[in-house]
């Protein structure tokens, strides 16, 4: 499969370093992945998800499956090597790349039907610092579509972010059977530390601590992202 060059606009191996985001929100063109385990694709439009390609030795993965298999895609013994190559189209070459990623079987179902999958809004920094800040909080991270897109502290969340969510996601599905309201907070407890997951808007939002940390100031914090993003209707 071949797609229109465009032009060199940089390369990544740190999704997450600051500004990142950012300069994904802005770019159109394709982004060619290429890690220690596969290569792959993904066609962006000023952070909207166009279309995915990922193949390794488990497949070829087209199009959401794709997705969602770079979200659970895991680090070797070896250490993980991630390089995102970007090369930004103009109008001609992106509508090209469209319809070459259509014909292949590339392109989301949302686009598919006119709908734009977007990257949502990032949550407030400062206040996510602000929780980072707190006695015992290691590490602060919120997640999108399996992907750590804001991380402050010292922790690798990369590899575990799909898992989050797929746990959290059950989480709600229980609470939802049984009739007990929303899901605000799900509480993972070893002998030695603790993880919070939350639901918050579009993103997961994972809170990383040792054992010792104050649930309740940790908990009315969260809270106060949560209520942000939906309103005080689903608190």
């Amino acid at each position: 499969m071949e797609l229109p060059a465009g032009t060199w606009a940089g390369v990544m191996t740190n999704p997450q370093e600051e500004g990142a985001i950012r300069k994904l929100m802005s770019f159109r063109g394709v982004i060619w992945i290429d890690t220690s385990v596969g290569q792959g694709l993904i066609l962006a439009d000023h952070g909207a998800l166009i279309a995915a390609y990922f193949k390794d030795g488990y497949g070829t993965f087209r199009g959401k499956a794709a997705f969602d298999h770079m979200g659970h895609v895991q680090a070797d013994e070896d250490g993980f090597r991630l390089e995102f190559n970007l090369y930004s189209y103009n109008d001609n070459e992106y509508l090209q790349a469209v319809s070459i990623c259509d014909a292949e079987g590339l392109t989301l179902p949302e686009q598919k039907k006119g709908s734009v999958a977007r990257i949502p809004n990032l949550l407030d920094e400062a206040k996510l610092k602000k929780i980072l800040s707190l006695p015992g909080v290691v590490a602060v991270s919120a997640f999108f579509e399996g992907f750590p897109v804001q991380s402050f502290g010292e922790a690798d969340f990369e590899h575990v972010a799909a898992l989050a969510e797929d746990l959290l996601r059950e989480g709600i599905k229980i609470t939802r059977e049984m009739e007990i309201g929303n899901l605000n907070q799900l509480i993972l407890e070893t002998a030695t530390h603790k993880i919070i997951i939350a639901p918050c808007g579009d993103l997961f939002l994972c809170v990383f601590t040792l054992n010792d940390a104050q649930l309740g100031l940790l908990r009315v914090s969260i809270r106060g992202l949560q209520s942000e993003q939906w309103g005080t209707e689903r608190m």
